[in-house]
């Protein structure tokens, strides 16, 4: 028993590599802020529910988190947060920064303000803006995937990193009892998901992507390896955080131009077993081929662009995007590690996999565009609006691509 446990503390220790690892104890506080939030949007609602508009949800649909226990786990049980800037923009946040002239949405708020605000709730509003913040500052930065994880544009994730905590101070006092935050998930769609059943983590990632201001198709691609001078040490230390999160000795040694007897000793060490030998796999419609299958590819690829725009390199990228994902999909990573590497270097290098918005909702999808299957990119309909995310379709497509996965 003992045995195991420290081979398991072994593993972590390989991934835990700063910023690009998100460490158990952050996704635990990312976790309490947003049990502590949404109570406290809950109680402003019985209230006040003029504060409806400010929250960006109604009390009716609020209560839904209390009667669907099941869907709440599951929502809570990812390490995103449920809420986003109600101030999006850094100008916005420049006003009380900086104390400059305020801007059209800080007055828009202001405006939507109740006119009779009880002095409790006030202070609540105030504690609440700043455990808001103290979680802002603290996973950006721990984390390159700040801006997805927060719900907010990698340029606003990078500016509130960045301030100094007395000015921070200052622009609290500016801001007194306006809300910083709001209900992150808008649609009708996510609470007729969230009350029929338990939300699976497929259909929860669609709505996080779906609610995050940049979309995959927008952020850069790059899949460079050639031109990085990391190394020898960095090199390692990389290949070994790919490695415990499941990639191949041989792909961690062509990755990181690594001997082959080298990476293969270090899963070795990593693993306690030999690295799996064979053909890796390289099929282009297996990333299209079922809804489950799409849905996955896709987010791992959102993730690891948005590392990018946030400043990480190719492999820090492709770590960090590897990490997150295993945290989202816990319970069934369809996608393998080595499958992953080919899919990032397929989408900068060729045009036979691409990204398009789907047609209803408007979130952005890998789709075919090759000799096996061409999609029509204008007409396209994403996994979530064709409704093959639904949890009676999701465990048998669940089985069909974990046996995909293997071939």
């Amino acid at each position: 028993m003992n045995t195991n446990n420290n081979h398991e503390k072994t593993v972590d220790d390989y991934k835990a590599l700063h910023r690009i690892h998100m460490p158990r104890w952050v996704a635990g506080r990312v976790h309490t802020v947003n049990y502590d939030l949404v109570n406290h949007i809950k109680q402003e609602l019985v209230a006040n529910p003029d504060f409806a508009e400010i929250y960006g949800v109604e009390p009716g649909a609020i209560e839904h988190l209390r009667h669907n226990g099941g869907s709440m786990r599951s929502l809570l049980g990812t390490p995103f947060l449920m809420l986003s800037p109600s101030l999006p923009s850094i100008d916005d946040w420049r006003c009380f920064v900086d104390d400059t002239v305020t801007t059209v949405a800080v007055d828009a708020l202001r405006r939507k303000m109740p006119s009779v605000r009880d002095p409790l709730s006030t202070l609540n509003i105030q504690h609440r803006n700043r455990q808001f913040l103290d979680l802002i500052q603290l996973v950006s930065n721990m984390s390159v995937m700040s801006a997805p994880v927060l719900g907010m544009t990698t340029e606003l994730a990078q500016y509130l990193a960045a301030l100094p905590p007395h000015k921070l101070h200052t622009a609290l006092e500016r801001i007194r009892d306006l809300p910083l935050f709001q209900w992150r998930f808008r649609s009708p769609a996510f609470w007729l998901e969230f009350t029929a059943s338990e939300l699976t983590a497929e259909q929860i990632a669609h709505h996080i992507m779906s609610t995050t201001p940049f979309k995959a198709g927008e952020l850069p691609h790059t899949a460079t390896w050639g031109d990085l001078r990391l190394g020898r040490d960095t090199h390692e230390a990389y290949a070994a955080a790919m490695m415990a999160h499941g990639c191949r000795a041989s792909t961690a040694a062509n990755l990181f131009r690594l001997p082959h007897s080298k990476t293969r000793q270090m899963y070795q060490d990593i693993h306690g077993k030999r690295s799996p030998c064979g053909n890796l796999p390289n099929s282009l419609q297996w990333f299209v081929d079922k809804p489950l299958q799409r849905l996955h590819s896709t987010t791992f690829v959102w993730l690891y662009r948005a590392a990018l725009q946030m400043g990480a390199n190719t492999p820090q990228a492709l770590i960090a995007s590897t990490d997150l994902y295993a945290i989202m999909f816990s319970s069934n990573p369809l996608l393998a590690t080595d499958r992953a590497c080919s899919l990032t270097r397929w989408l900068a290098a060729s045009a036979r996999l691409a990204i398009a918005p789907c047609r209803n909702c408007g979130t952005h999808y890998i789709v075919s565009n090759n000799e096996s299957k061409i999609e029509m990119q204008h007409s396209f309909a994403c996994p979530a609006c064709s409704g093959g995310l639904l949890p009676r379709l999701s465990k048998r497509a669940s089985g069909r691509g974990q046996n995909a996965t293997s071939r």
